[in-house]
C-alpha cells in the first residue's frame, strides 16, 4: 500500500507542493556558489526557499489529514525527523554568507579608499594660472614713455595651491605659492612674488599666515568685474574709486575668517614687524611708503542669494611714513544686488585720515547671452598723497566668455584730474582689448 493509499491526501499536490525527490533533484542542479554581492545580507538561495516549500507541504498535509497521520506513528517519526535535518542544513546555510561578505565590505572599502585617492591627490597639489594679455591705446596726457600702443600683461601669474587632510580632527592645511609672470615684459620685469601663505582650516574656520589679500581687500575685489583690467577700482594706484590698499598684498601677516553661518564671516588679520624694522608692511605704491610698525583690520561680510554686502575697520601704526600719508584709521562698505541677468554694486571708503582721500565707486553689468557689458563710475577726493585733486573715472565695455573661466574682453577708459599747483588739469584716456586665459582652477 501507498503513502497515498494510507493517508488519503496526494503528497504531490498538496498545497501546490513539487514532489521531494524531484524537488531535491532540482536543488542538486541549481545550487550555485553565488558571488557574494555588496549588500550586507546576502540573499536566500534557493535552496532554502525550496525547503521553506516543503515546511508548508508538510503543514498542510498535517492539517488536511490529522486523522489519518495519528494512525501511523511511523510516518509522522520519520516526518519529524526529516524536518530536524532540513532546518539543521537551513541553519547552516545561513550562517555561510557572514564571513565572505565581512570580508567583502573590508574589500569595498579598501577600493573606495583607492577610487578616492586621485581626488585628494589632485586637493593636495592644483597647478593653476593665468595669462591676461591685452593690447592697449594710452593717450597723450600720460606723457612721453606711458601714452601709445602696446602690448601689456596684467597681472599674469602661475602657482601652486592645495588642501592636504592631517592628524588634526576636521581639520586640513592649506598653502599657496603664487608669482607674477611678465608675460610680454622685458626679463627685468618678469618674475615678482604674489600671495603666499600656509594655515589650517576646519569647520572652526580658517587660520593663514604669510603675504595674503585680507579681508579688508577682498570686500572690494568681490564686486569689481574688472579686477587687474585697466577699468579696475584700484588701478593707477587708487586714483579710479578705491584706494591702493585694495592692491596686492599685506606683509608679514596672520589671519582668522570664521566659519560661515547665516551668510555671514567675520575676519580679522594683522600686519606687523619687528621693532625698528624699515621694511613695508605693503608691497604696493603708496602704502608701500607705511614702513615698520604694524597695521590691522576687522571686517564683517554678509553674502546669501542676490546680496552681498562688506564692511571693513583699517588701522595703520608705522614706524615710517613718506609725506602725504599718516597713521591713523579707516573703513569702508559695499554691496552688491544681482537680480536675474543684471547686477549692481557701490563700495564707499573714507581713508582720508590716512591721506588716501574718500573713494566712492559705482557699477552696472547686464549679460546678454555669452557677452557680459559693464559701466563703471569712480570717484578720489581729498587725498593728501595726490595733492587733494578732485580725480573722476568711468568706463564702458564688454566680456565675452570663451570658457567657463576664460574671456575676451574690450573696454573704455576716461580718467580726469584736476591741476594742482604749476601741474594742468589731465584727461587721461585708455582703449583696451585682450584675453585673459585661466588654466588649472
Amino acid at each position: 500500500m501507498t503513502d497515498i493509499q494510507k493517508t488519503g491526501v496526494d503528497l504531490r499536490g498538496a498545497a501546490g507542493c513539487v514532489p521531494v525527490p524531484r524537488l531535491l533533484a532540482r536543488n542538486r542542479k541549481e545550487v550555485k556558489v553565488r558571488k557574494i554581492t555588496k549588500s550586507r545580507k546576502p540573499e536566500e538561495n534557493q535552496l532554502q526557499k525550496n525547503f521553506r516549500i516543503i515546511f508548508l507541504c508538510i503543514a498542510s498535509l498535517a492539517v488536511a489529514a490529522p486523522s489519518a497521520w495519528a494512525d501511523d506513528n511511523a510516518l509522522i517519526q520519520q516526518l519529524q525527523g526529516q524536518m530536524r535535518q532540513m532546518q539543521q542544513q537551513i541553519d547552516v546555510l545561513s550562517k555561510r554568507p557572514a564571513e565572505p561578505s565581512g570580508r567583502q565590505e573590508k574589500a569595498g572599502d579598501q577600493v573606495t579608499k583607492k577610487e578616492g585617492q586621485p581626488a585628494a591627490l589632485s586637493k593636495a597639489l592644483q597647478v593653476y594660472g593665468q595669462l591676461r594679455l591685452s593690447v592697449d591705446y594710452y593717450s597723450d596726457d600720460f606723457g612721453n614713455g606711458g601714452k601709445g600702443f602696446t602690448v601689456k600683461s596684467n597681472a599674469s601669474r602661475i602657482g601652486i595651491k592645495g588642501e592636504i587632510p592631517t592628524s588634526l580632527p576636521g581639520t586640513s592645511m592649506i598653502y599657496q605659492a603664487e608669482m607674477l609672470y611678465g608675460a610680454a615684459d622685458n626679463v627685468t620685469q618678469e618674475i615678482e612674488w604674489r600671495e603666499g601663505y600656509a594655515g589650517l582650516k576646519g569647520k572652526w574656520g580658517r587660520v593663514r599666515l604669510g603675504r595674503l589679500d585680507v579681508p579688508y581687500k577682498t570686500t572690494l575685489t568681490t564686486i569689481d568685474p574688472w579686477n587687474d583690467s585697466a577699468p579696475q577700482s584700484r588701478g593707477f594706484g587708487g586714483r579710479q574709486g578705491s584706494s591702493a590698499l585694495h592692491s596686492s598684498y599685506f606683509t608679514n601677516t596672520m589671519e582668522y575668517l570664521t566659519p560661515k553661518f547665516f551668510g555671514f564671516t567675520i575676519g580679522g588679520w594683522l600686519s606687523t614687524q619687528l621693532d625698528g624694522e624699515t621694511s613695508s608692511i605693503h608691497n604696493s605704491s603708496p602704502v608701500s611708503n607705511f614702513k615698520g610698525g604694524d597695521a590691522k583690520g576687522l571686517g564683517v561680510k554678509f553674502d546669501k542669494g542676490p546680496i552681498y554686502v562688506g564692511a571693513d575697520l583699517i588701522d595703520i601704526s608705522a614706524d615710517n611714513t613718506a609725506a602725504g600719508l599718516s597713521n591713523d584709521s579707516g573703513w569702508q562698505l559695499a554691496a552688491r544686488y544681482k537680480r536675474g541677468s543684471w547686477s549692481v554694486a557701490a563700495l564707499y571708503e573714507d581713508v582720508k585720515d590716512l591721506g588716501l582721500g574718500t573713494n566712492v565707486y559705482l557699477n552696472g553689468t547686464y549679460k546678454l547671452g555669452k557677452a557680459t557689458l559693464i559701466a563703471t563710475l569712480g570717484r578720489n577726493r581729498d587725498a593728501v598723497t595726490y595733492k587733494n585733486r578732485d580725480i573722476d573715472t568711468w568706463s564702458l565695455g564688454t566680456k565675452y566668455a570663451l570658457t567657463k573661466d576664460s574671456e575676451l574682453l574690450a573696454a573704455w577708459v576716461d580718467r580726469d584730474e584736476d591741476a594742482f599747483g604749476t601741474t594742468p588739469s589731465k584727461r587721461f584716456q585708455i582703449l583696451t582689448v585682450g584675453i585673459n586665459v585661466k588654466f588649472g582652477y
